[in-house]
């Protein structure tokens, strides 16, 4: 087994993250997921909570010696940052970094429930688990998402001189984008997430421009 675990449903998104995050520092790492999906015996509900909400684990070393165990995304993305050598993912500059962690509330206490907890859900998780969307959900939550992405692009705006950056903060790739990267790329997927991505340049490039990477191609979480 290699130093660095990560343990986690590998289609949902925050593992993805953890995963990106660990590639783009040139780690080491295995992946190891829980059979859920295919034990049976479990309702839809509580599959969609596992898909949505659960964070990774990532395991580091000899739990017997000095070993270390995370449970949460962001704790997970800061240690993998700060603790191995490779390219940096937070910005020095103190603005930038501010709001880098600013983003990552929004992601966290607003984009994620709106977004993964129902339009992903119901329009992807739904559909693969063999049951029936609730698109009268969608709707409703629609405007709470476009408030969230919204307020993910301003903040990225106060970042950079005009629209012409391919990262949320700073020159180069943080956490911020490490984060919202698995979230976009199933909502692209939607037609209610491929609309709101559209309708803001600052986005539309930032995809553009992250969906390219090669980290990307070797963590994307597929269905099926």
């Amino acid at each position: 087994m290699s130093e660095i675990l990560l343990s986690g449903p590998l289609n949902g998104t925050q593992v993805a993250a953890a995963r990106l995050a660990c590639e783009e520092k040139g780690l080491i790492y295995s992946v190891q997921e829980p059979d859920l999906l295919k034990a049976g015996g479990f309702r839809i509900t509580e599959l969609l909570t596992y898909l949505c909400d659960r964070q990774p684990t990532l395991t580091h070393g000899d739990l017997k010696g000095a070993g270390l165990t995370l449970f949460d995304l962001e704790a997970i993305l800061r240690y993998v940052d700060e603790a191995f050598p490779g390219p940096i993912l937070q910005p020095e500059a103190p603005r930038d970094r501010a709001l880098m962690t600013q983003i990552m509330a929004v992601i966290r206490a607003h984009l994620v429930p709106s977004a993964v907890g129902v339009v992903i859900a119901q329009r992807l998780f739904v559909p693969f688990l063999g049951g029936v969307p609730d698109l009268h959900l969608v709707t409703r939550i629609c405007p709470a998402m476009q408030d969230a992405l919204y307020a993910v692009e301003q903040l990225s705006l106060l970042s950079h001189d005009g629209e012409r950056s391919e990262f949320l903060v700073g020159r180069d790739l943080s956490l911020a984008d490490i984060m919202l990267l698995p979230i976009v790329g199933y909502l692209m997927v939607t037609p209610e997430g491929k609309s709101a991505i559209g309708a803001s340049t600052r986005l539309s490039r930032w995809w553009i421009a992250l969906s390219r990477r090669a980290s990307w191609a070797r963590t994307k979480p597929r269905l099926g």
